[in-house]
């Protein structure tokens, strides 16, 4: 079972090892050169060009703060006469650099590397490049108060890695007047709505007259975004990632599209708030853990299109006491209603029983089922007996109206 800091404790840990391993590779440094009041150091990466390395050169975590303020990157340096483009930031260049308060970056630079920003904890404005690839975890733990004043433009040449922004306040880019939250495929966020905390992502976008449709939120891409307050998603979404929401405790109601198909593992855990959910006939899947530890949520109804309930899908979910379960249902993963101690009716309209993957429902419990009509006896027979013994009934009352209206 997954506890609730889970995600974050994970996430520390990579970032942790991936920076450990990573410095090993930056020990060293060319040179240094000082911009604007700020010395910073460089690798000579060709005859004319540099990238942007950390100080240290021997203990990493004791020589990270060798930054403080604001600092601008300069689009050139010169050393020993000769003058070089700085055309990337090489990995963890600055993370750690708890008195960084803001970056500006120049359009000469098209590489930002990995945990290149990861836990500066004072950052409150980045400036970006235009048409820059930005490398996993780059912004990773950044302050939870930082905001954006940039431009992000993106195009093909954008590339931003897993996890780049997970556990950040940066929850806002301007692109063409919209504002737009990167992940893999820069999936991307409304600017107006995003100021009241409610979340609308579009089904297009466009950028330098194409139009480009949004079919997919990457994994992890709002995960922790706790000033989150409701989320509508676009018709043409097809699929929610792993982890796309964990841990916004914030957010209190989700709009899904009704072209989504899949709702990945984790995709809600932890959204504490969360009290209303309205899942969307296109959903077939909705996999582990998807909806773990929502406490607050009312009532929930699967629809008819879903297949299966993954592991775990609402354990803990605490505050639940009503689940209407679609008749296309044909198997429920383990503990998927584990710890739902309220639960206290359960509407099936599968007429062959779901199969249930072990410890499904909570023991002990007073909740009550409810089957289709004629299919009483076919759950009296299965697993479901054994939770509900004496409390499975069925729903005859369509076909009692059908009979009354032929009269």
């Amino acid at each position: 079972m997954k506890n609730t800091n889970f995600g974050k404790s994970l996430s520390q840990l990579i970032i942790m090892v991936a920076i450990c391993m990573l410095s090993f590779h930056a020990m060293a440094y060319d040179f240094s050169y000082n911009y604007q009041g700020n010395t910073l150091y460089y690798n000579i990466t060709s005859d004319n060009t540099v990238e942007v390395t950390y100080y240290s050169s021997d203990n990493y975590f004791q020589n990270n703060n060798y930054v403080n303020g604001d600092v601008v990157i300069p689009s050139s340096v010169t050393n020993n006469g000769t003058t070089y483009s700085v055309t990337s930031i090489g990995a963890s260049a600055f993370s750690y650099c708890s008195g960084l308060t803001s970056v500006t970056i120049p359009n000469s630079v098209t590489s930002i590397g990995e945990v290149v920003f990861a836990y500066c904890s004072g950052l409150t404005s980045v400036t970006l490049p235009n048409n820059a690839t930005i490398h996993s975890r780059a912004f990773m733990g950044a302050g939870e108060k930082t905001t954006i004043d940039s431009v992000i433009y993106c195009n093909d040449t954008l590339i931003v890695g897993n996890y780049t922004f997970i556990g950040t306040g940066f929850l806002t880019f301007y692109l063409n007047e919209n504002s737009y939250f990167p992940n893999n495929n820069a999936v991307v966020f409304d600017c107006y709505s995003s100021k009241s905390g409610d979340l609308i992502i579009p089904s297009t976008i466009s950028y330098n007259g194409t139009t480009y449709s949004v079919t997919s939120i990457g994994e992890w891409a709002f995960s922790y975004c706790s000033g989150l307050t409701s989320i509508t998603i676009g018709n043409s979404v097809t699929s929610i990632g792993n982890s796309a929401f964990e841990g916004c405790s914030g957010l209190t109601s989700i709009t899904i599209g009704n072209s989504v198909t899949s709702i990945g593992k984790w995709a809600f855990a932890w959204c504490s708030e969360l009290t209303s959910v309205t899942i969307p006939n296109s959903v077939t899947s909705i996999a582990d853990y998807a909806f773990h530890s929502c406490s607050s949520l009312t009532s929930v109804t699967i629809p008819n299109s879903v297949t299966w309930i993954g592991e775990g899908a609402f354990h803990s979910c605490s505050g639940l006491t009503s689940v209407t379960i679609g008749n296309s249902v044909t198997s429920i993963g383990y503990r998927a209603f584990y710890n739902c101690s309220g639960l206290t009716s359960i509407v099936s309209k599968a007429t062959v029983p779901p199969e249930l993957d072990g410890e499904v429902f909570p023991k002990p419990n007073s909740c009550n089922v409810t089957a289709p009509c004629g299919s009483f006896e076919a759950y009296i027979a299965s697993l479901w007996n054994g939770y509900f013994p004496s409390r499975i009934d069925e729903d005859c009352s369509s076909a009692l109206q059908e009979v009354e209206s032929t009269r």
